[in-house]
């Protein structure tokens, strides 16, 4: 090792040996954690409005329906705001929906080569989980679920059923509990929050890099 090399080692060394002995001993407690958003304390108001309200900066829209009919409605107004003439979607968890019948003039493309899923405009799924302290989707795959349809098209559409709804991230082990299998946890979970985005390039923040660059949220608010 070179004499300027020996001397520039010695001089980080020492800066670190330096800042070590002035770190304190004690390390400060982490802040408390924020006590969980509640979905049926009608103190905390309405937990749709909420769940809006923290999607609105991820410039994420959230449309209610009242009912089935409703729902395709704001489907098929999303399909035609977003010039869509190919979808995907999953399979049974949205049947029952009229999803096909109000897209009848798009070509409905079936799960299969991700390669010719990438060629879809929109892609539909259903959301397990809705994470209102962080306006996060948990989409559970399984067979008739491909994780395609959140994944590759480049407009994404998540169905959110009233019993989705979920204080924050802490009520996620019992939502993998719930969709495990003969005992056997889900193999693929995906936790999606707001349209693909990237800062790795000079913190430039850039949406639509490696997955759908805009999100639509349906809330189907009844019962089921």
């Amino acid at each position: 090792m070179s004499g300027a090399a020996t001397e520039s080692r010695a001089a980080i060394l020492a800066t670190l040996r330096k800042g070590v002995a002035a770190a304190p001993f004690a390390v400060p407690a982490p802040p408390a954690r924020p006590a969980s958003v509640s979905v049926t304390d009608s103190v905390s108001g309405d937990a749709w409005e909420r769940l809006a309200a923290v999607l609105a900066p991820l410039e994420v829209r959230l449309r209610m329906a009242g009912t089935r009919a409703e729902a395709a409605k704001h489907v098929a107004d999303i399909a035609r705001e977003r010039h869509a003439s190919t979808y995907t979607r999953w399979d049974t968890a949205l049947d029952g929906l009229g999803l096909d019948e109000a897209l009848s003039s798009l070509t409905r493309l079936a799960p299969g080569c991700c390669q010719e899923l990438a060629q879809a405009d929109l892609g539909l799924a259903l959301a397990h989980g809705a994470l209102i302290e962080s306006g996060s989707m948990v989409l559970v795959a399984a067979p008739g679920q491909h994780r395609a349809a959140s994944l590759l098209p480049p407009a994404s559409v998540i169905l959110v059923p009233r019993r989705a709804l979920l204080p924050d991230v802490s009520y996620l082990p019992a939502l993998l509990v719930r969709h495990s299998v003969n005992g056997k946890l889900p193999a693929c979970l995906n936790l999606i929050t707001g349209p693909s985005s990237t800062a790795d390039i000079e913190l430039v923040l850039v949406r639509g890099v490696h997955g759908p660059g805009v999100l639509d949220l349906v809330g189907l608010d009844w019962d089921d």
